[in-house]
């Protein structure tokens, strides 16, 4: 009698066990989501004023603004 009382708490300790699991994977993908996208505005803004500013000191206004664009949409 006692073993079946064993099983069932165990029972109820693994599936509580596992929704904490499901919430927290959740929670873990909507946060990966946002690092994913933060981290790809920052890309552009980032080439976007390197390219401005290498413009800026070698005086060929729109080459390396294109080029840095061009490296962004590729991937690279």
């Amino acid at each position: 009698m006692n073993d079946i009382k064993d099983l069932e708490k165990n029972k109820k300790l693994s599936l509580k066990t596992k929704k904490e699991e499901s919430s927290s994977k959740s929670s873990s993908s909507l946060g990966m989501a946002m690092k994913l996208s933060s981290e790809m505005v920052a890309a552009v803004f980032v080439a976007s004023l390197i390219g401005y500013y290498i413009d800026k000191l070698f005086k060929t206004q729109p080459f390396f603004l294109i080029f840095l664009f061009s490296r962004i949409s590729c991937g690279n």
